[in-house]
């Protein structure tokens, strides 16, 4: 557990961007009542924070049931749960 996250291992991130990262994400379910209505507004918002703090070409998934195989740049993706999201982000481009 990470700032209230249940991080999978291996992290490939930076402390403070991973910090970061759950931070927003967490604070921005917290507010959520619908997902089903309002997760792709949520998503959108955590995508344009995460190009503007930490550069663009940021991708963020968060959902209940899906697969993935990326290709990210180095120490730009992290996979965590959150309650019962699950949450990719990583930044390619």
């Amino acid at each position: 557990m990470m700032w209230g996250a249940k991080v999978k291992t291996p992290v490939d991130m930076p402390d403070d961007m991973l910090k970061d990262c759950i931070q927003n994400v967490t604070s921005a379910l917290e507010g959520v009542d619908n997902f089903e209505q309002d997760g792709q507004d949520v998503v959108g918002n955590i995508k344009k924070y995460m190009d503007k703090t930490w550069s663009p070409n940021w991708h963020v998934i968060i959902g209940k049931n899906f697969g993935s195989f990326v290709t990210h740049e180095t120490r730009c993706f992290l996979y965590f749960y959150y309650n019962d999201k699950a949450c990719m982000m990583y930044k390619a481009g």
